[in-house]
């Protein structure tokens, strides 16, 4: 029986198709995250050269540490898995109308395209697996918005953490980090040619990542601070993480071929590391002047109107001593 049990009696046609759309989701998103998940380890972990094989085989300078972006995805994975839970459990009401006008079938849509990326990636198919991150970010995005009429509250953490926090972190790693370092692969903007031999894109193509990595983050970080995502800014901040921390090799088997970063593409990075937490402080400061300078008006609106009462008051008083 579905979670989205009705009251006791006949129910409405409308009842019934809002518990038919949540049945639907019960049964597709957990199979679509069995199957990314299935899908994501196969490719990472039985193929050779699998994921991070062909990741360190393709070093880019937007190239992420892969141990950091391993432990990104088994966060965000265990967090998918208890989102499951809690879509086969729920019992409250806000809690079903955001999985079922907020969510909907979109994420199952995304972890089928996220298992067809691993597919595509592992095949070395990188312009089809960036063709299929760019229309998983559109996907992500529409959900996103959508969820802006069902914002995280302290009301309700469960929500925030095991629905909120799982699209936000999926979201967030696919714009502004996996289509910038798929593209790199898929244009050839690789650091060494496929004979090993070194390639002049350590310093042709510098400018080229600075210039999209400080673009994606600027416009994020605008976003977020000015609706406040504390999720996506901790994100924001882990995957600019990634690549401060990750030191590509010209030779993949050798430690001691690690390549430095350029100076343009460090300094982009550690400015985009501060503006982040910035343009989140500066939105907070704004919400809050806001509402300062709505109670201001408020106050000096009731004063008016006190104002106007105590005169009324007084003409009428003066009015009745005349009669």
């Amino acid at each position: 029986m579905s979670s989205y049990d009705p009251p006791e009696g006949l129910i409405t046609p409308q009842e019934f198709r809002e518990s038919m759309r949540l049945v639907r989701l019960q049964i597709a998103i957990p199979i679509s995250i069995l199957i990314a998940l299935g899908t994501n380890l196969v490719c990472a972990l039985a193929l050779k050269p699998g994921l991070a094989g062909l990741n360190a085989l393709n070093p880019t300078l937007v190239s992420p540490n892969s141990l950091m972006v391993g432990i990104y995805w088994t966060v965000l994975f265990i967090l998918q898995i208890g989102f499951c839970l809690l879509l086969l459990l729920v019992r409250k009401t806000e809690t079903k109308e955001t999985l079922v006008h907020g969510i909907g079938i979109r994420f199952a849509i995304a972890n089928w395209i996220q298992a067809a990326w691993a597919v595509a990636f592992t095949l070395q198919l990188f312009l089809v697996a960036e063709i299929l991150i760019l229309i998983n970010v559109v996907n992500l995005l529409s959900i996103h918005l959508t969820l802006l009429k069902y914002p995280p509250t302290l009301a309700r953490p469960v929500d925030t953490i095991l629905i909120h926090a799982p699209t936000t972190l999926l979201l967030a790693i696919l714009l502004q980090l996996d289509w910038i370092h798929n593209g790199f692969i898929a244009l050839k903007w690789i650091i060494h040619d496929q004979g090993g031999k070194h390639f002049e894109a350590m310093s042709k193509h510098v400018w080229q990542a600075v210039i999209v990595v400080a673009a994606v983050n600027v416009v994020v970080a605008i976003y977020t601070g000015i609706r406040r995502q504390y999720l996506w800014t901790v994100a924001s901040e882990y995957l600019l993480l990634t690549l401060l921390f990750a030191a590509p090799r010209s030779q993949p088997t050798l430690p001691s071929t690690a390549l430095p970063k350029p100076t343009p593409l460090l300094v982009t990075i550690i400015i985009c590391l501060v503006l982040h937490p910035l343009a989140l402080v500066a939105g907070i400061a704004w919400q809050r002047t806001r509402e300062r300078e709505g109670r201001i008006r408020l106050e000096e609106e009731v004063q008016e109107a006190e104002e106007e009462e105590r005169r009324a008051q007084l003409e009428a008083a003066a009015a009745a001593r005349r009669h």
